[in-house]
């Protein structure tokens, strides 16, 4: 949070209240900020439970690969390749 000339603005990244392997949940601090920007990449995005999501992902590659196949991950070089 930064004070600009006794304006309270709060900038944050993407962030989830979703705990899961390698980040924990976001917290929710007690602070009214004047202006908050907020990245929202899945802002508005409803998804499967993580672990629906994850066996789907999982089975995939053990069915190609039992089939002889060869997988490839794209990832996100920043903050997703965890």
């Amino acid at each position: 949070m930064a004070d600009i000339a006794g304006v309270r603005v709060l900038y944050t990244g993407d962030y989830s209240r979703e705990e899961d392997c390698h980040l924990c949940a976001a917290e929710i601090l007690q602070f009214s900020p004047d202006i908050c920007v907020i990245e929202s990449t899945y802002g508005v995005q409803l998804h499967q439970p993580r672990n629906v999501r994850e066996k789907c992902f999982t089975d995939v590659i053990h069915s190609t690969i039992s089939q002889g196949g060869r997988v490839l991950i794209p990832a996100f070089a920043l903050g997703r390749a965890q």
